[in-house]
Parts: C-alpha cells; structure tokens; sequence
C-alpha cells in the first residue's frame, strides 16, 4: 500500500519522531511510505530526503507556520492537498489535529482510509490562548472533530484513550500504542568516555537532563537545595539552553554547577547522556503532563542511566509499580528522592540493569510494530 503521514511539527521536533517511526515500522512490513513535515530553514521551499527505503519525508515550506493559531497555516497546506488530490494514496495517517494535517485531510480526503494519532493534550491543556475561554472551546472542538472521522485513533496513554472515547471516538476504534524507543541506538556507554568527549570533570556527581522547559525550574530547585548538602552535585543540560533558562540559572547561583553542551549531533547524544550519573524529569501536575507519555523516559532508561521523576502521569507509574526508577510527588518529595539516588550507587547499578531490560522487551519499536501495521493495515 502507499500511505501518507502527515506531521504537524516542524522536522525533528516533538511528535515528528513519532510519526517517522510509525513510518518507518510500515515501510519495514512492505508499505511504501512519504511522510510530510514541515521544515526548519527552508521557508519557501520543499526538500524531498531518502530515510529508508520505501520511506520519503517531504520538508515543507515554513513560511507562516507561527502565524495561525494552531501552527501550520502556510503555504504548505497546499501541498499537502496537492499530494492527496492528484496521488493515489491508500492510507492517511494524520499525526494530531492542527491545520497543515486536518485541512489537507478535509479537502482531499476521499474516502480514502484515515486513522489519527493522538499522543498530547492541546485543547485547555498544552495550547494557552492568553486564558480566553472562547478560543478553548474553538479549540476543543478541532482537536476532537478529527478523532470521529477516523477509522482508527492510536492514543499514546489511557488517558487520551478515555478522552477519545469522550469526544464520541468508539472504543472499538481506540488502539493503545505507546511511544517506542530504538533501543539499538539510545544505549549504554562507558561513562568515562562519554566525560572526557565532552570536556567533563571525571569524578563529578552529574544528574543529567534533556531540554523540557515546565521541568526546568523545579529541577534546579532540587539542585539547589541537593548542593546545600552536597556541593559537588551537578547538573549537564544536554542541548542548546534558553536565554531565560540561562538567566534562570544566573539568579539562583548556579553557573558553576550547571555544564551545558550545546548542540550535539544525533550520533554523539547517547553518549552525551551517559555523561550523567542519574537522569532527571521533575513533571509538574498538569492536564497536559498527566496525558503525556514521555519518550525523554525511554531514552534515559535505555541508556542505562537510573531515572528520578515525579508521579504524573502513566509512564513515571508503570516505572513505579515495576521498582525500575525512583518516583515521588514533585517537590520536596522528588528532591528527596533525587538526592537519595545520587549517594545510592547500588541502587542506581540496579534501576539501570532492570529498567534498560525493561524497555528493550516492552518498549523497543519492533516490539511495537505489528500492532501500529495492523492499524493501517485495517487487520
């Protein structure tokens, strides 16, 4: 079969990895597959890139994506309606409801098989609106439109497979996948390597983090106050840092104990993680975070590296109730928490060893392959 992907998101940012991986687990089952998305530089322009075989992601033009609310309100729409109208595509698998995936799919449909994936929260929950409750409900209600006209909805977590089944999804169409890992290439490695790669002092006590902007400021809370008792804790931000996040650190004191790497190139980034001797992810209770199913999470575990985080959402449970990460409350309970994994080397020996077989049995893309093929398969 040929299938479509639309993906809301700009080239590898956010469910763009999610959609190219439910791309590529089709075109391994003999499905020829383009995936859209929108690109990063190129504003007037489309790049067409070779994946794999059978898979070709098509970058579309940037022009305007910031302009309406919801994203994706440029020239790319056309496009994209452009590819539905005059291809035959069998399948469309839609990636989220915003407008350069739910207008093209409304257009230029056709009859043709559609099943949408729905992995967060936007609607009162990620998508802000400056806190005016009539765009909400505008909202709402196109984030809910293209689940009913989907012959399958995928959900990444049971709670965005209730809310489907809310907005008038039946639940014979409501197919649980959660969010994969390539558990070949997010693995262990030698951690005093991976230091000396990246100029880092090789007796450091470092709690290791990934860019998540909500998790970054009760993260250096717990930093601060883990630094009162033990001075030599620190923190890597794998990645570029923000400017606030930048100034977040400033005001608190902390420059000489945050280490930053700055870009770093997709081959190198496990082995910037495994830099750290604990990974991090302080979630604060929030609609949208309760819906998330976080792949940060699989990256860190499949790393080998033992996790810290706090008790929202299904993901952090699961870890909990299996023993395979150190859970708590946010706040005081998650410093706590934290600071007790550091000084526990047993222990973190243990939730390396346990939540990395964990992931690679459970987790792993193959392992969740059959069930996102029969989704577009109709079987």
């Amino acid at each position: 079969m040929k299938i479509l992907f639309l993906n809301a998101n700009i080239i590898g940012v956010g469910t763009y990895h999610r959609a190219l991986w439910f791309a590529r687990m089709c075109a391994e089952a003999g499905h020829e597959v383009t995936v859209c998305t929108t690109g990063r530089a190129n504003y007037w322009t489309r790049n067409f890139l070779k994946d794999r075989p059978n898979v070709t992601i098509i970058e579309g033009p940037r022009a305007g994506f910031d302009l309406y609310p919801g994203k994706g309100s440029n020239i790319d729409i056309f496009w994209r309606l452009k590819y539905l109208l005059k291809d035959d595509f069998d399948v469309i698998y839609t990636f989220e409801y915003h407008p350069n995936v739910s207008w093209p799919v409304c257009l230029g449909r056709k009859g043709r098989r559609m099943v949408n994936d729905w992995c967060d929260l936007y609607a009162g929950a990620a998508n802000v609106f400056k806190g005016k409750k009539w765009m909400h409900r505008w909202d709402a209600k196109r984030e809910a439109k293209i689940r009913r006209k989907a012959d399958i909805v995928t959900v990444i977590s049971n709670f965005l497979g209730d809310k489907a089944k809310e907005v008038g999804v039946p639940a014979e169409k409501v197919v649980l996948i959660r969010e994969g890992v390539d558990t070949n290439y997010m693995r262990p490695f030698d951690k005093r390597e991976s230091r000396a790669k990246f100029g880092l002092p090789e007796g450091a006590k470092l709690i290791v983090t990934l860019q998540d902007g909500a998790a970054f400021p009760p993260l250096l809370e717990s930093l601060s106050l883990l630094r009162k008792e033990d001075p030599e804790i620190s923190l890597l931000f794998v990645g570029r840092m923000r400017d606030d996040q930048k100034k977040l650190v400033e005001e608190k004191g902390l420059s000489e104990a945050v280490y930053v790497t700055g870009f770093v190139s997709d081959e190198d980034l496990p082995k910037a993680l495994c830099a750290g001797d604990v990974a991090a992810l302080p979630m604060v209770d929030s609609l949208a975070n309760r819906s998330r199913f976080p792949h940060k999470i699989g990256d860190y575990i499949a790393c080998g590296l033992p996790l810290a985080t706090t008790d929202i959402g299904e993901y952090p449970l699961m870890l909990k109730e299996a023993g395979l990460a150190a859970v708590a409350s946010p706040g005081e309970e998650f410093t706590a928490a934290l600071g007790t994994l550091m000084a526990d080397p047993e222990r973190r020996e243990n939730y390396s060893l346990r939540a990395r077989k964990w992931v690679v049995e459970n987790l792993d893309w193959q392992v969740l392959k059959n069930t996102i093929v029969r989704c577009v398969e109709g079987s």
